[in-house]
């Protein structure tokens, strides 16, 4: 009977731990989902969709937007800067939406812009206004 206990008891470790690992966004702040580029809601607990649009705010600039990728495992595939907003696009593998490409044929599933004094991450687009 112990046995058993143990097996379940590391299996929900286990459960637990995919969870977390692939919602990376729930350890930045509170992630909020978006549809046709608008919030609809705030997305409880530590795992969401993985084709789900999904978004966290904080506040910060660039050094907090690399720490953010960085914590999520993220490697940096472009990085614009236009009139004050920096613009991010990455790959995480720890990001379970799909992944989005650019113009140039790049992959990226994590998009994150700073800009005055507010850091957005989205994946696997940044939707709303940043």
């Amino acid at each position: 009977m112990k046995k058993l206990y143990a097996v379940v008891f590391l299996l929900l470790v286990g459960v637990i731990f995919t969870a977390v690992w692939f919602s990376p966004l729930v350890s930045l702040g509170e992630p909020y989902a978006y549809r046709d580029n608008a919030p609809i809601g705030k997305i409880e607990g530590v795992c969401y969709a993985p084709d789900a649009l999904v978004r966290v705010d904080f506040d910060g600039g660039e050094t907090e937007l690399y720490a953010a990728l960085d914590d999520m495992d993220a490697a940096v595939v472009k990085a614009v800067e236009v009139d004050g907003l920096l613009i991010v696009y990455a790959y995480s593998p720890r990001v379970c939406a799909p992944a989005e490409m650019l113009a140039d044929g790049t992959r990226y599933n994590v998009m994150a812009a700073a800009s005055g004094g507010t850091v957005s991450v989205g994946t696997p687009v940044l939707s709303g206004c940043y």
